[in-house]
């Protein structure tokens, strides 16, 4: 007896031959892929070998092109006519991506990596990123198939791969460049590969130790060198930092030179103040007017990675003051050969670094008599107070009193001291918080100098604001002028236009 088996009914079916022929050769497939793996590998080594590093990133026109062009070619590899892709695979496609790009905003507002307000498109760009990361591989694998009910799909044609490959690259540096115009952390290329043009290894020891020595011509330009405050007291673990030494430092009076301790925010890498707040070209062109003679900067790392916050306060995540206030200082006279002089030692810090700027002065005007506070908080600050006082402080209430501004404003005098705030014009929260701050330290007899710049909560701001403040911060470091010549406004007062270049 036979016994026959009915297989169940399916409404797929491969597609016919003559269309699924339509697909490129698997030999050319293999071979397209090769040479673009190829000219992917070439160009990523022409990258790192430094051949793009002077390629400007912030040019908005050129980033929006980029976004423009990577949606398009994204929505033409996604335009389907079959049912199942309209109804199925697009919607899951684009809910899942919102869900990842809600969830890591979710995620960075929980952990407080990122606690300032950014641009709602923002969620659009990265979006667009993902969604070309995730829609590639689909486009790639998608095989025309034949239902009961319709006629056989279309396979995709090989322009549509081809959109949905480069669609890839396209968003992603279309989003990266268009979030970069936000906060202009990454002028160039090299910038964004930390090529820093600096000094290392032993080459910049010799370059020290040979500074001053006889028969040596200073160079025409400042020399940016590889050297690290080790954190021999306060035994913190921290980034590498630089020292951008002007001219005169090659000659025989560097010992008197003034210091410049900068410190950028969270999140961000010590480098970019020299890079992204192009304080090496303003230190550079003070020099090329004071016969050689300008500020050394040295850029300090207070937080420990890309991502930490200490708020240069000894706590729970380190003993970053005492870095700052111990170590640094012992790096500066002893490998630098700088003497120590408060009425010459400023700290300039932009959004935690202003804040620590602040802190540090207030709390230890023995060391720095300057502060430059760019859009810093009121006060140490991780969003909310009970995270603050339990992550900065351990629960010490007394510690956390003793790093508010305000309290050590109203409790203490500070003959010598001046302190500077500086916001952007689009950051009403930095205006506000600058001109309480400045309110505060007048009345308590401090010399204030307070003004607004264009931009926002960026670096395009306090790159135009450190250009503005270093002639007027080095005449009062070098003259110790603590009074407003006469016929001058008072600086408690001045307030900077937007777009013009003093104060009035």
């Amino acid at each position: 007896m036979r016994v026959y088996h009915a297989e169940e009914p399916t409404d797929e079916v491969p597609a016919a031959d003559g269309r699924a022929s339509r697909g490129w050769p698997r030999g050319r497939r293999i071979g397209a892929a090769a040479v673009a793996v190829v000219a992917a590998a070439g160009l990523a080594a022409a990258a790192w070998g430094g051949a793009f590093d002077r390629v400007p990133l912030l040019d908005r026109a050129v980033a929006a092109g980029f976004e423009v062009v990577g949606c398009a070619l994204l929505i033409a590899a996604l335009w389907s006519r079959e049912r199942r892709w309209i109804t199925r695979t697009l919607p899951i496609l684009l809910l899942s991506v919102a869900g990842l790009v809600g969830l890591i905003a979710l995620t960075l507002w929980i952990t407080g990596t990122v606690t300032d307000p950014y641009p709602p498109s923002f969620a659009i760009w990265v979006g667009a990123g993902f969604a070309a990361l995730a829609a590639c591989p689909l486009v790639l694998r998608r095989r025309p198939v034949e239902r009961a009910a319709e006629p056989a799909s279309r396979p995709p044609l090989p322009w549509r791969k081809a959109a949905a490959v480069v669609a890839v690259p396209a968003t992603l540096v279309g989003a990266f460049m268009l979030i970069d115009q936000e906060y202009g952390i990454w002028p160039q290329i090299g910038d964004v590969l930390g090529h820093s043009g600096a000094v290392g290894g032993q080459q910049a020891h010799d370059l020290i130790g040979g500074a001053t020595a006889s028969g040596n011509t200073p160079p025409a330009q400042g020399v940016i060198v590889d050297l690290d405050a080790p954190g021999t007291r306060s035994h913190f673990k921290h980034r590498p930092g630089v020292v951008f030494l002007p001219p005169a430092y090659f000659g025989p009076g560097r010992a008197t030179l003034p210091v410049l301790i900068m410190m950028v925010g969270s999140p961000g890498t010590p480098i970019n103040w020299l890079k992204s707040g192009h304080a090496q070209a303003t230190d550079d062109a003070y020099a090329a007017a004071h016969h050689g003679r300008a500020p050394v900067l040295v850029v300090v790392d207070q937080n420990g990675s890309a991502t930490g916050d200490t708020e240069c306060v000894d706590g729970p995540q380190g003993n970053a003051e005492t870095y700052l206030t111990v170590d640094v200082p012992a790096f500066i006279t002893g490998t630098l050969h700088i003497q120590h002089n408060p009425w010459s030692w400023a700290i300039v810090g932009f959004s935690e670094g202003g804040t620590c700027a602040l802190d540090l002065v207030l709390g230890h005007p023995d060391i720095y008599r300057h502060a430059i506070d760019f859009g810093g908080d009121a006060r140490p600050n991780l969003g909310n107070p009970e995270h603050t006082l339990s992550v900065l402080f351990g629960g010490n209430a007394a510690a956390q009193q003793a790093h508010d501004p305000g309290h050590l404003l109203s409790t203490r005098r500070y003959p010598g001291v001046t302190l500077w705030f500086g916001a952007g014009a689009d950051d009403a929260k930095g205006i506000a918080i600058g001109q309480q701050l400045a309110a505060d330290a007048t009345r308590d007899g401090i010399v204030t100098h307070r003004f607004v710049d264009a931009g926002g909560h960026n670096w395009q701001f306090a790159s135009a604001g450190f250009a503005w403040v270093l002639p007027q911060l080095c005449d009062e470091m070098v003259t110790s002028r603590l009074e407003p010549a006469p016929g001058r406004p008072d600086p408690s007062t001045a307030r900077r236009s937007v777009g013009v270049g003093s104060g009035q």
